[in-house]
């Protein structure tokens, strides 16, 4: 009776989306390292291993809740590796280091120590194919593996949807067709490109706590559109958005800082230069629920971490929508569009619980019943 009860505290997610997927003959395996556990595999890189000696190319992984990390991951084939979540309290899928080398790679809701490409797989590159959704990234993310634009190309067809980014994100000039949109950038320096030529950065939300973001574009005669976002601070004096390297073209963003001493500025310095057209500058997004005296939430003037206050809520205020005003943000984008992180209906989860991949909580069970008598238990699903 022991073991049962342990299967149940820990079967936190992803039932649903197992039965589902199973009907359309995916090979699904689960990966779980929690005390108790009696999975085949309890590290990534073991699951990936089968995966790739048993030649097989329809394969789920889902990574279940766990206190530790299911350690790096070497990616040599198609997968799609599945979290129950990146920030959730109790409830987090974590990895330490992704190396993807292959094509047709999909990551959902896990938090992410590193992510960016090693060497050469079985299969040499180009690679095509990544998607990267509702991920916490907090250590080293790039894409590709040379600065020059001249170099062959490693991979192609990158989307980065849906995630919160601690760290800086490089795209060298051997990845193309990279879009980044509806993300939540948490850091001074987000993005630096070697190749803006084919890269589109929207609909996100830049937030830092101090005094300037900055942005590099080392791509030589290529603008970096930065088209739709959001750029928030909370710093006791003027903060700025610095382009010192490179050429930027600005449409239709928002700029703000919660505190009442500063505004937002646009700066270049040394190589770089800008174009700014349709900017709300220094516009309150009117979010529906953020609080700048919680330490560590979205709207405080410390680093921003998702689980810091559950009550956060980035979606726009609509009067339509029984709020008192209506966001400028809502129209404010290209075309009359919302600017910013639920652009076109898109409905990012703060948490990272991957979209389309119900999840399942148990509520209660009984502790204790008569060997071969029935175990009562209450759970509770959710799509997202």
């Amino acid at each position: 009776m022991k073991t049962s009860t342990l299967f149940l505290k820990n079967m936190l997610c992803f039932v649903i989306g197992i039965m589902t997927l199973s009907l359309s003959a995916q090979t699904i395996i689960n990966i779980d390292n929690n005390p108790g556990s009696t999975t085949t595999h309890q590290t990534l890189q073991d699951a990936l291993d089968d995966i790739t000696t048993n030649n097989i190319t329809d394969a789920v992984i889902y990574v279940q809740p766990s206190g530790s990390t299911y350690g790096n991951g070497v990616i040599d084939t198609p997968v799609t590796i599945v979290g129950r979540s990146h920030s959730e309290p109790g409830k987090k899928s974590i990895v330490s280091r992704i190396n993807p080398r292959a094509s047709n790679i999909t990551l959902k809701g896990l938090e992410i120590s590193s992510c960016y490409p090693t060497g050469t797989g079985p299969t040499a590159p180009p690679y095509s194919g990544l998607n990267i959704f509702e991920c916490e990234i907090n250590s080293t993310f790039y894409l590709g593996t040379s600065s020059s634009q001249a170099a062959a190309t490693y991979i192609d067809g990158v989307f980065v949807r849906g995630c919160v980014i601690q760290s800086t994100l490089t795209i060298y000039g051997d990845t193309n067709d990279v879009l980044i949109s509806n993300n939540i950038f948490a850091g001074n320096n987000p993005i630096n490109t070697y190749n803006a030529a084919t890269t589109v950065v929207t609909n996100n939300v830049f937030k830092y706590w101090s005094s300037q973001i900055i942005f590099y574009n080392y791509a030589p005669s290529s603008t970096l559109l930065l088209f739709n976002n959001m750029f928030i601070f909370n710093y006791g004096a003027d903060a700025n958005i610095l382009f010192p390297q490179g050429d930027f073209n600005l449409t239709n963003n928002l700029t703000y800082n919660y505190s009442v001493s500063g505004d937002v500025n646009i700066s270049t310095s040394s190589g770089g230069s800008y174009l700014d057209s349709f900017t709300l500058a220094n516009t309150d997004p009117l979010f529906k629920n953020v609080d700048p005296a919680v330490s560590q939430s979205f709207a405080d003037n410390s680093s921003y971490y998702p689980y810091a206050r559950l009550e956060d809520d980035l979606t726009l205020q609509a009067t339509a929508n029984g709020d008192p005003l209506d966001s400028p943000a809502l129209t404010g984008g290209g075309g009359g569009s919302e600017i910013g992180l639920y652009n076109n209906g898109f409905n990012f989860n703060v948490l990272g619980n991957p979209q389309g991949v119900p999840t399942l909580d148990v509520i209660s069970y009984d502790g204790a019943v008569e060997i071969g008598g029935n175990i009562n238990v209450t759970i509770k699903a959710k799509a997202h």
